[in-house]
């Protein structure tokens, strides 16, 4: 450890254990005690500023803030949550109920935004981590990815994917039976002819919703119709996958009685189709999408859902953080819960 760093380490230590809002040591001081340069504690009370634990109170004068509170002992944990820097309903969604639920369950929050191309975050400039909570990008998570995180040597979990076989923690919605859910409902409505629409980017939670939905719907008897819209990763997934239902509704009506859109951004784009071509909801399609948007139930008619537990997926992943045990991973799976609405109905006969 060099003298710098030496400095900054003993720097810190004495922050911390001053009241917030007092003055701190003059750079003169700090020389002549540690019999350093001014270069050398300039360096460090930069990085001391940069980290929060300091601010400047007039031209000569430093002043300690409250950020030295979270250093000290029985302090709340600093949690990082990570999310692409992408326009979505959904991280938004997420990112609020971190944010609600900090108080309750007991710790501070970070946010991160990083490029929605990379998979994982590749910068984390935080003065104080405690746990990570990772939603990752466009494409599959890679031993890299992994070595990358572990490197952080904090506590970390995969949000919203489940990944068993990697060594690493992960929280999920169990989009199986998700899927399953859906088709039992529209098979109890007495539909046999069920089409699911792809009208987000593909990927392993969009392929396990549709595998639920197509196991449960040919077991018994239900004819399923996959329609791919083609969207891929940067897309604007509700216009794309608007235009595409529109253009086909316009050429044909639909062959089936009932869909399922996989998620909830994208069903009003559906609807919008479904309108503009004269299709009646639920009397000529019933449809049921994925999601807990906060307003499903404020369309006309207000939409089914199969809605996910964010709230409990936040408490799981926050119970991993903090209970820690090195070597021992968890894949936490959460079910789904099916609201019923007006945008399904018994099939008309």
């Amino acid at each position: 450890m060099n003298k710098s760093e030496q400095l900054y380490c003993e720097l810190k230590g004495q922050l911390v254990a001053r009241a917030p809002g007092s003055t701190f040591r003059t750079v003169r001081s700090i020389m002549d005690d540690f019999d350093v340069s001014q270069a050398t504690v300039s360096s460090a009370i930069q990085r001391l500023t940069e980290e929060g634990l300091l601010r400047k109170n007039g031209r000569r004068s430093m002043e300690v803030t409250d950020a030295v509170l979270r250093y000290r002992k029985g302090a709340k944990p600093v949690y990082c949550l990570a999310i692409p820097r992408w326009p979505s309903e959904y991280y938004n969604m997420v990112e609020l109920c971190f944010m609600e639920q900090a108080e309750r369950l007991g710790y501070e929050l970070e946010i991160v935004h990083y490029d929605w191309k990379q998979r994982v975050p590749r910068e984390l400039e935080l003065p104080k981590l405690d746990g990570l909570v990772v939603i990752t990008g466009v494409s599959d998570i890679t031993g890299d990815d992994v070595s990358f995180l572990d490197a952080l040597d904090v506590p970390y979990v995969i949000f919203g994917r489940f990944l068993p076989g990697l060594a690493l923690h992960s929280v999920s919605n169990d989009e199986e039976y998700t899927g399953a859910v859906a088709a039992h409902h529209l098979f109890e409505l007495g539909h046999r002819k069920l089409a699911v629409l792809h009208s987000e980017p593909e990927g392993e939670g969009m392929t396990a919703r549709t595998k639920g939905f197509r196991q449960f719907a040919e077991l018994h008897g239900c004819s399923v119709e996959v329609i791919e819209c083609g969207v891929r990763a940067g897309d604007d997934a509700v216009r794309k996958s608007y235009e595409f239902m529109k253009k086909r509704f316009s050429e044909k009506v639909p062959e089936f009685s009932a869909l399922f859109v996989l998620s909830d951004s994208t069903a009003f784009g559906i609807y919008q189709a479904c309108h503009e071509c004269g299709i009646a909801i639920p009397g000529q399609l019933g449809v049921v999408t994925c999601g807990e948007a906060w307003n499903l139930a404020y369309r006309a008619p207000a939409l089914t859902s199969v809605g996910i537990d964010h709230a409990r997926l936040v408490e799981e992943a926050v119970r991993i953080l903090k209970k820690n045990v090195p070597g021992k991973f968890e894949h936490v799976q959460v079910k789904a819960e099916l609201t019923v609405r007006a945008s399904t109905a018994p099939v008309a006969s």
